[in-house]
C-alpha cells in the first residue's frame, strides 16, 4: 500500500533463535517504529493502525482488534484450508504431500479461516526434504508473495476458503508428527522418549 508507515512491531515472545528476529530487523530498518516485546497484541491500541499484518505470529488475535482494523491480514506458512493452525510445514511432510505453499489471508474469528488474498504453491519432496528445507522455501516464496500482494491490497477481492477439506492442527496434536516434529528427522530420533 502506498504511503504505508511501519508504526508498531509485536514480535512473538520469546522470539525464536532459529529464524529472523523481527524486532532486530525493525529496530535496524525502522528506528522510529515501536517494538512491543511483550508479544501481546492487546498492547496495540484498537483503531491505531489501518493495517495490521501478522507474519508468523503465534497468538490468536481477538475481536476487539479485528473489528477495529480496516485491513487485518495474516501470512500463514501453509496451504489453506487444509493446513490451518500450527506447524503446517511439519504436517505437510508428515502427510507425504508433494505440494505445499504459503498464504496471505484476512484474519477473522477462526484459526486461519479467513478469506484468501493471495497464495503460492510449490513442490516438496517428502522422501528427501526436511522441515527446515521446506521452511526456507516458504520464507523465500513468502517474501515475494508479500511484496506482490501489499501494493494491491486495496484492490484485491478476498475469496472465501472452501470449508470442505479444512483441517486445523493444534499444539496438542504435535506428538502425532512422529519423526517430523523437529527441523530434521535426525534431531527427532535423538529426542528422549517420554
Amino acid at each position: 500500500m502506498p504511503d504505508t508507515v511501519l508504526d508498531t512491531v509485536i514480535p512473538n515472545a520469546v522470539e525464536p533463535d532459529w529464524d529472523v528476529r523481527l524486532s532486530d530487523v525493525a529496530e535496524q530498518r525502522w528506528p522510529k517504529a515501536r517494538v512491543l516485546r511483550s508479544g501481546d497484541w492487546r498492547e496495540l491500541d484498537p483503531g491505531r493502525c489501518d493495517l495490521v499484518f501478522s507474519v508468523l505470529y503465534d497468538k490468536i488475535i481477538g475481536p476487539e482488534l479485528i473489528d477495529a482494523t480496516e485491513y487485518i491480514i495474516n501470512c500463514h506458512p501453509g496451504r489453506l484450508p487444509g493446513y490451518r493452525g500450527v506447524r503446517p510445514v511439519n504436517w505437510a511432510l508428515r502427510n507425504r504431500e508433494h505440494l505445499h505453499g504459503i498464504t496471505i489471508h484476512v484474519i477473522d474469528a477462526g484459526i486461519d479461516s479467513g478469506p484468501i488474498l493471495s497464495e503460492v504453491a510449490f513442490s516438496i519432496w517428502p522422501d528427501v526434504d526436511e522441515v527446515r528445507d521446506v521452511w526456507e522455501r516458504c520464507m523465500q516464496h513468502g517474501r515475494l508473495l508479500i511484496s506482490d500482494t501489499l501494493p494491491w491490497l486495496e484492490r484485491i477481492v478476498p475469496r472465501p476458503q472452501e470449508t470442505s477439506g479444512a483441517v486445523t492442527h493444534f499444539s496438542r496434536d504435535n506428538a502425532a508428527l512422529d519423526d517430523r516434529s523437529d527441523w530434521t528427522r535426525e534431531l527427532s530420533t535423538d529426542l528422549p522418549s517420554a
